[in-house]
Formats: structure tokens, C-alpha cells, sequence
């Protein structure tokens, strides 16, 4: 198992120096702060205040000291899909929905592209850029097998060499077939780190074939992508066609720019080990989604 982290690190680390040091956006010491999303029949509400917010560490009452909507710089990290099934027509729309993230980042904000197939690649280091970006994008070709969850490691791990608030919206069309990595160690990870993840996939309506078989609906790998957002607080989403891409990755980009950040200094609770979070509307109906804890070192 330790061999499998290994390998899989080994290959993060190529291409982790080229994203750089940046400032951390919290003090994990001193404040603990929570990425939050809430809805009303599937649409974000975005006029909460701090007071309409009841916060629980391990099941002691906090007090949120903090709440900020749409102030704080993002990093974006797109991993991205780039095995032999995306080439043709499904390559030229997650192009165009790559680019429109771009379109939508704010001065302040920045992006990553990272690409899989049986090979991770980083196509751009963590830059706010935009026509570098854009020229990465436009030189995204597709090859190969698909390794999803060493993907899924790899955006992780990455992502964790910024401490920014960070989005990592992890697109495939696929079924993993050449990872080392198993959904555990993924979603180990994915529990000690402060990234949320918005897997995005295809879901096609299911087609006949020659011999009376369907092929298209769910893919197989649905059960890890779904684990994989709640573990971090994301959601797990499908475009229902190529040209739907452009409308989801927009979608995706647009609600974690309506999320609530709320901070607290933990208090009555152990400084170290496992921290199990819930957070709860007061007075307000709503559906909330926030990572399930953290670790406190």
C-alpha cells in the first residue's frame, strides 16, 4: 500500500514546484473555518447573515465569528479528463467549458489545469493569467487509459501546496481502469484536506446496441465521485450531453461563488485528532452542505 502512495507521490511531485507558495487564507491554528453551501429547492440562498447559522465541533455549540460570501480569492483547479474517450466532439466541449471558467474568474481569483489519462499532466501552474490559461486549454488534446482516483490523489495534493480557498472541479467520462490507488486512500486524503470537490461527469441517455444491449446512463465510478464530494463538501454533478459541459462547469463555478465561509476559533474541544462538523440553519429552511470535519494537528 505505502509503495502504491508512493509511486503516485512521486509522480505529484513533478509537477508540484511549478505552482508555487502562496499565503495561506486561514490559520488553522487559530481559526477553523468551514466552506458552506445552502439551498432552496436546488438554488443557492445568498442572503444569510452570520446569526441564521448554528455551528457544532463534535458536538459542542460554537459561535461563528465569521461569515464571508464571494470576498475571498479562489483557486480553481481543473483536473481534467484527457483519456482516448473524450477525443472528437466531447474534447472540443470541455474546451469550451474550461475556457468559460476562465471567463468567469475574478481579478483576484486563480486556476490550475491538470490532465489525465493513464499520465498526469500539468498543463498550467497555478496562475491568474487568463490568456495563459486559454492557450492551455486550446492545446488539450486526448490519449490513452483513464486513472481517476490517481487524478482525484494527485488535485488533492497539489492543491494542498496553496492554502487559498480552493475549488477542484474533477471532470471525466469514464471508468477508471489503470489507478494504483484505491477509494480509500483517495478519500483519506480528501478528509484531511481543505479543497472542495465538484466531480463532474456525463450522463447520456442509455442507447441500443447491435446484439439489444444498452450502453450510456450512470458511469460505474459514480459511488467514489459521490463519497469523494460529500467527504469535502462538494456536490456531485452530470452534464446530460457534450454541449451541456459549457452550462455545467458554468453552474459549478457560479454556486461555489455563493458559498458561505464561516470561521471559529474551536473551544471545548480537543486540539488534536478528528473533528466532526455539522452546521444548521436557525430560523431559515434550507438544505446545507459543508465538509464533514477536519484534523486538527
Amino acid at each position: 500500500m505505502r509503495r502504491l502512495v508512493f509511486l503516485c507521490l512521486s509522480a505529484v511531485a513533478a509537477i508540484v514546484p511549478a505552482l508555487g507558495q502562496e499565503a495561506r487564507y486561514r490559520s488553522s491554528a487559530e481559526l477553523v473555518t468551514i466552506d458552506v453551501l445552502v439551498t432552496q429547492d436546488g438554488r443557492p440562498i445568498a442572503d444569510l447573515a452570520i446569526a441564521d447559522f448554528e455551528l457544532f465541533d463534535n458536538g459542542v455549540r460554537q459561535s461563528p465569528q465569521q461569515l464571508y460570501l464571494e470576498r475571498l480569492p479562489v483557486v480553481v483547479m481543473m483536473v481534467l479528463d484527457s483519456s482516448g474517450s473524450v477525443e472528437g466532439e466531447r474534447l472540443a466541449s470541455l474546451k469550451g467549458a474550461a475556457a468559460m471558467v476562465v471567463d468567469r474568474l475574478r481579478p483576484v481569483d486563480r486556476a490550475a489545469i491538470v490532465t489525465f489519462s493513464h499520465q498526469l499532466g500539468l498543463r498550467a501552474p497555478l496562475t491568474s493569467d487568463r490568456a495563459a490559461l486559454h492557450a492551455s486549454i486550446a492545446a488539450l488534446t486526448a490519449d490513452g487509459r483513464t486513472s481517476l482516483r490517481d487524478a482525484a490523489f494527485a488535485g488533492l495534493t497539489l492543491a494542498a501546496v496553496d492554502r487559498a480557498r480552493t475549488l477542484m472541479m474533477l471532470f471525466s467520462d469514464g471508468v477508471d481502469n489503470t489507478s494504483l490507488l484505491s477509494d480509500r486512500q483517495v478519500l483519506e486524503i480528501a478528509r484531511r484536506s481543505d479543497v472542495t470537490v465538484y466531480p463532474i461527469g456525463i450522463r447520456e441517455a442509455p442507447r441500443l446496441t447491435g446484439i439489444g444491449r444498452t450502453t450510456g446512463g450512470l458511469p460505474t465510478d459514480d459511488r467514489f465521485l459521490r463519497d469523494l464530494a460529500q467527504t469535502t463538501g462538494g456536490r456531485l454533478v452530470y452534464a446530460e450531453e457534450n454541449r451541456d459541459l459549457s452550462r455545467t462547469f458554468t453552474r459549478v463555478i457560479d454556486e461555489f461563488n455563493s458559498r458561505y465561509v464561516l470561521g471559529y476559533a474551536a473551544t471545548g474541544v480537543p486540539e488534536r485528532g478528528w473533528h466532526r462538523v455539522e452546521v444548521r440553519l436557525k430560523n431559515r429552511k434550507g438544505t446545507v452542505i459543508s465538509k464533514r470535519g477536519y484534523f486538527a494537528d
